[in-house]
């Protein structure tokens, strides 16, 4: 849908919406203007073509108006990247090599002083209670995840997957399976294994939030005296059905 609105004035006078919030007056008129959608003017707009706004790291798509927000936010494969890890300060194109490069050989990779996991097909991850996030970097494409562990839900812990990088590019899309190991006290709670599946979220920087309505919900009883979990993630890539 296009997202910039043009207005008129009674004369057919037109101002963007942005102007018309300010003012709500025609300056050639001195008429109200906000009221009449200037119907022309938005189709022209909307049919013309702009650069992305990533254009100087590479990117060479021509965008329609409607179509700039979504390319440059989710689908822009030059769009730079934020380091999720606390205290970093890097944003750019190559956040795989960086984390491999400036955090895994250090022993970060959350904000509690866990190492980055490497992995191609699956990871297994120790979870400890109170860490908020573990990264996970597929060796294959160096792309970055993090295994949330998120509160906010009652007698338990919310894990979750979410992809820090842009979508795969065509029809393709990621989709993640989490099972959790019992890792609790001996008795029937150890013997136990939940699992959950579902789409990975991508994000070009994670700003600490946590998926609301889906999520592997683990209680509190099962991480036991030691306080933690462990972890098997799966992520892989999939393609929509185009029928």
């Amino acid at each position: 849908m296009f997202r910039v609105l043009a207005r008129q004035c009674a004369n057919g006078h037109a101002a963007c919406e942005a102007c018309c919030a300010l003012w709500w007056v025609c300056p050639s008129f001195i008429q109200p203007i906000g009221d009449i959608r200037c119907r022309p003017l938005e189709n022209a707009i909307a049919g013309m073509l702009v650069p992305c706004a990533f254009a100087e790291h590479g990117c060479a798509r021509r965008l329609r108006f409607a179509e700039k927000p979504v390319h440059e936010a989710l689908l822009c494969q030059h769009a730079p990247c934020a380091c999720p890890v606390p205290g970093c300060a890097y944003a750019g194109l190559e956040l795989g090599d960086h984390i491999r490069d400036a955090h895994a050989a250090a022993g970060d990779g959350d904000g509690d002083g866990n190492d980055v996991v490497s992995f191609t097909g699956s990871a297994a991850v120790t979870l400890r209670r109170g860490t908020p996030f573990r990264v996970l970097l597929h060796e294959t494409d160096a792309r970055v995840f993090l295994l949330l562990n998120g509160g906010g839900v009652p007698s338990g812990r919310s894990l979750s997957v979410v992809c820090v990088g842009t979508r795969p590019c065509g029809n393709k899309s990621l989709e993640y399976t989490l099972q959790v190991g019992g890792g609790g006290e001996p008795g029937p709670l150890g013997a136990l294994a939940l699992s959950a599946s579902g789409p990975v979220p991508c994000t070009r920087r994670w700003a600490g939030h946590h998926p609301s309505e889906a999520f592997l919900f683990v209680p509190d009883a099962y991480w036991g005296s030691s306080g933690s979990v462990s972890v098997t993630v799966h992520v892989r890539k999939v393609t929509a059905d185009m029928a």
